[in-house]
C-alpha cells in the first residue's frame, strides 16, 4: 500500500496469497516491463525483472527465507546470485541481522551501513526483565505477573495499546495424567496432544489429527490435568483480569483465508483495542502508533532448543518485539518475563546491543565449528518403516565416511555425527533419523553428498526411503 501510494501502477505484488490468475498475471506485467518495482514473499526474489538494478531484503534474518520444501533454496543466496548475474546491488536491512551477514560485514565482504537513531527521533522503549521464579506458587496466574498485570491497567487507564508475545498456541501446551503421568501424545507423530479451548479437543500442530478431550486417563483411569499456558488461555486470563476488554489475539489458530493478519490488525488500530496477544506473528514488521507497552511472556521459550541457532533466534524476537513500543510521540517501555533473569543473551537483548550479543555468539560459533566458520549439513532420512530408515542413514554414512577417507578429502577435518532421531522423530507415521556433517566450507563436499544423495535414490534397497540434504539450515 505505501509503495502503490508512492509509485502507482508501476508496483507488482507476489505472494502465496494470490490466485493462480493472479499471480500469473503479475508475472507477465512484470516480465513485459509493466511494472519495475516487485514487492513479495520469499518466491519474488525470482520475479522476472527487465534491467534489474535493486534487491532489499527487509528482515533479513528471519529464518522464512529458508525454503522447507524441494527445491531447498534461501532467498539471500538466490539474491546474490541474481545480483552478480545482472550487477546490481543487494541491500540486506534488519536491526538484528543474522550472524553470518554481519562476520561478512565485519570482514569487509559487505558494505555496512548503520543507523544509530530510531525513525522519527522515537527513544527506544525501556525495558524490564521480570524474574518468574519470584512467582508466588499460587498465583492466580503463572503467566502475567504482578507488574505485567498493573502496566495493562495502566495503560488502559491511559487508553494506549499493548502487545503482548507468548509463541505458543492453543490453551494448554499438554493434557497429562495426576496419577500415572501419561501425556495424552498423538499416534501419528512422537509429540504431545494441545489442548484448545476453542473446540474441547486435543491437537496436534504437526499432522492436524484431533480428538476429544477424555473424562478419565485412557491407561489407568486417573484424573487429567492441564499443564503449561498458550496464547488461547492467556487470553482468557486476560478477559477475567479485565471484565470487557477486547484483545485481539494472533496465531495459527484465528489467522486464515478469511480473517487475514491484515484484518486483525486493522481491527486493533481502527477499534483501538487495548490489547494484541499473539506468536511471533506480532513481533516484527509493526509500526503502530498507540503502542505504549510490549510484555513477552516467556522471553527463553527459543532459548534452549536443539539448534545451534538457539540464542540468535532469542535475542532477534526479544530485539524486535521490544522495538514494537513507542513508535510514537509517546515514549515506550517493555517487560520480559523469563525464568532466566541473569541469561547473557536476555540482559542483552533487554538493552538493544547487538553489538554485544554477535560479540558472544560469534565466538560461541567458531569455538564449536558452526556457520559462518564452517558449514554444517544435515542429512535428513525419511520412511514409514523405522527399521529400514535407519538401516538406509547407516549405509549411507558408512559410504560418507569411505568417501572422506580417499585423497580429495582427508585434508578437510570433516566431522560425521549419527544417525539419530530427528528433534521430533515421528511425524504423520512417517520416522526421521539425521546424520550431521561439519566440514570446511567446500565445494568438493557439496558435490560428494549431491552424488551419494543421487546412489541412495537409485538403491532398490532404499525404496520406501527418502533422503534431503540441508546446508546451515535453520530447524
Amino acid at each position: 500500500g505505501r509503495f502503490r501510494r508512492h509509485f502507482g501502477s508501476r508496483v507488482a505484488v507476489l505472494h502465496s496469497g494470490l490466485s493462480m490468475t493472479e499471480r500469473l498475471d503479475e508475472w507477465k506485467r512484470i516480465r513485459d516491463g509493466g511494472a519495475q518495482i516487485v514487492v513479495g514473499t520469499r518466491s519474488a526474489v525470482f520475479a522476472p525483472v527487465r534491467d534489474l538494478g535493486l534487491i532489499v531484503m527487509d528482515e533479513e534474518q528471519e529464518s522464512t527465507y529458508k525454503s522447507e520444501q524441494s527445491p531447498r533454496y534461501h532467498a539471500r543466496d538466490v539474491a546474490r546470485r541474481r545480483a552478480a548475474w545482472h550487477k546490481c546491488l543487494v541491500l540486506l536491512a534488519s536491526a538484528t541481522p543474522c550472524t553470518e551477514s554481519f562476520w561478512h560485514a565485519r570482514r569487509g565482504d559487505y558494505t555496512l551501513l548503520t543507523l544509530r537513531a530510531r525513525y522519527g527521533a522515537a527513544r527506544l522503549p525501556d525495558v524490564t526483565i521480570v524474574d518468574m521464579n519470584l512467582q508466588e506458587p499460587d498465583a492466580r496466574s503463572a503467566s502475567l505477573s504482578p507488574q505485567l498485570i498493573g502496566e495493562l491497567g495502566d495503560n488502559l487507564a491511559r487508553g494506549e495499546q499493548s502487545i503482548l508475545l507468548l509463541n505458543r498456541r492453543g490453551y494448554n501446551t499438554l493434557v497429562k495424567c495426576a496419577v500415572c503421568q501419561t501425556v495424552a501424545e498423538c499416534p501419528n507423530c512422537s509429540v504431545a496432544l494441545t489442548y484448545h479451548s476453542a473446540n474441547g479437543h486435543l491437537m496436534c500442530h504437526y499432522c492436524g489429527f484431533s480428538q476429544p478431550v477424555p473424562d478419565r486417563c485412557p491407561q489407568c483411569g486417573g484424573p487429567l490435568k492441564q499443564v503449561g499456558a498458550g496464547t488461547q488461555k492467556v487470553q482468557a486470563e486476560l478477559e477475567a483480569y479485565f471484565p470487557g476488554i477486547q484483545v485481539a489475539r494472533m496465531d495459527a489458530d484465528t489467522v486464515n483465508a478469511v480473517n487475514t493478519h491484515e484484518k486483525i490488525l486493522e481491527r486493533f488500530q481502527r477499534e483501538n483495542r487495548p490489547v494484541l496477544l499473539g506468536t511471533q506473528m506480532v513481533a516484527k514488521g509493526l509500526n503502530l502508533e498507540r503502542v505504549t507497552l510490549v510484555g513477552v511472556l516467556d522471553g527463553d521459550l527459543s532459548l534452549y532448543v536443539d539448534s545451534y541457532r538457539a540464542a540468535e533466534t532469542t535475542f532477534n524476537v526479544l530485539t524486535q518485539v521490544v522495538g514494537r513500543a513507542g513508535r510514537g510521540q509517546r515514549p515506550g517501555r517493555a517487560l520480559i518475563q523469563t525464568m532466566t533473569p541473569e541469561h547473557r543473551v536476555i540482559l542483552l537483548a533487554s538493552r538493544q546491543d547487538y553489538d554485544g550479543f554477535y560479540d558472544l555468539e560469534v565466538g560461541l560459533r567458531e569455538a564449536k565449528g558452526c556457520p559462518p566458520f564452517r558449514d554444517l549439513y544435515t542429512i535428513t532420512f525419511s520412511g514409514p518403516d523405522e527399521g529400514q530408515v535407519l538401516r538406509g542413514a547407516a549405509l549411507f554414512r558408512d559410504s560418507l565416511l569411505s568417501c572422506l577417507e580417499t585423497a580429495p578429502y582427508r585434508g578437510l577435518s570433516c566431522h560425521v555425527l549419527g544417525p539419530a532421531p530427528a528433534a521430533v522423530a515421528k511425524i504423520n507415521y512417517h520416522f526421521r533419523y539425521r546424520l550431521t556433517l561439519r566440514t570446511p566450507k567446500s565445494r568438493e563436499v557439496h558435490r560428494l553428498l549431491a552424488y551419494l544423495l543421487r546412489q541412495f535414490a537409485r538403491d532398490r534397497a532404499n525404496r520406501g526411503v527418502s533422503a534431503f540434504a540441508e546446508i546451515n539450515g535453520y530447524n
